[in-house]
């Protein structure tokens, strides 16, 4: 059973002052030192360190091969008697999840265009670092006050090994982003459902550009071929 932190306790010099969220290998906690520096204490449930221990720490290989302000920085490890985990890095900004889910913000083309160029920029650091993501979804993608991307989140990250994980992944991952985007400015006028590549408002580059993304009607291998395509939609007026 999982021992949870309580509120004020302290974590390798961090104060502990909320729960952020829960999921399945670990919980998460909002902590801040002395100096006003808030950090994330991921704490790894007892059931996942049993199973697949080695699993649960490529976040902290990952995340120190990375040195760029757009990703967290691994901070350090813990461990008790009771748990065990390490401390990252908080991102200040907004998380997509809230922008689209709860605040109903509406994305408009040129919008849709800077978030989907920033996050292009964000896989291709990854991907020349031989690390694809795996999990680029709204909640682990965070605005920040300068307008630029962060992706937090590195759980699933994995080193690319062309079988298992591979570039288009994370491809795919940024199809299916894109699509939320596009969304947040939809009004159904139909009962019937019908894909999203029917009912959006996507012009024939776009619609192109996104299924390839995500393995429909062919696939993209590099990122040469997808800034092209980028580059088509964005001269498209």
């Amino acid at each position: 059973m999982d021992i949870y932190f309580k509120v004020n306790e302290r974590v390798n010099g961090y104060t502990i002052l909320k729960v952020l969220g829960e999921g399945r290998f670990g919980i998460a906690y909002l902590a801040m030192n002395d100096r006003n520096q808030k950090c994330v204490v991921k704490q790894l449930k007892r059931e996942m360190l049993e199973k697949s221990r080695e699993k649960l720490f490529y976040e902290e290989q990952i995340l120190r091969r990375l040195n760029n302000p757009r990703f967290p920085k691994f901070i350090s490890k813990f461990k008790d008697a009771y748990r065990e985990g390490y401390l990252l890095e908080y991102m200040d900004g907004y998380v997509f999840d809230d922008l689209i889910g709860n605040n109903r913000y509406r994305m408009s083309k040129d919008k849709i265009y800077m978030i989907c160029s920033q996050l292009l920029d964000l896989v291709e650091i990854l991907h020349n670092n031989n690390i694809v993501h795996r999990d680029i979804r709204l909640p682990n993608v965070i605005i920040r006050e300068n307008k630029e991307l962060a992706l937090i989140d590195f759980g699933l990250a994995r080193f690319i090994d062309n079988e298992r994980y591979t570039k288009e992944t994370d491809y795919w991952y940024i199809g299916d982003f894109l699509i939320y985007l596009y969304y947040s400015t939809y009004k159904s006028i139909r009962l019937s459902e019908r894909p999203w590549y029917e009912e959006l408002d996507m012009n024939y580059e776009e619609r192109k550009f996104i299924k390839r993304l995500m393995g429909i009607d062919g696939r993209y291998h590099n990122m040469v071929d997808i800034r092209a395509q980028f580059e088509k939609i964005k001269n498209i007026r």
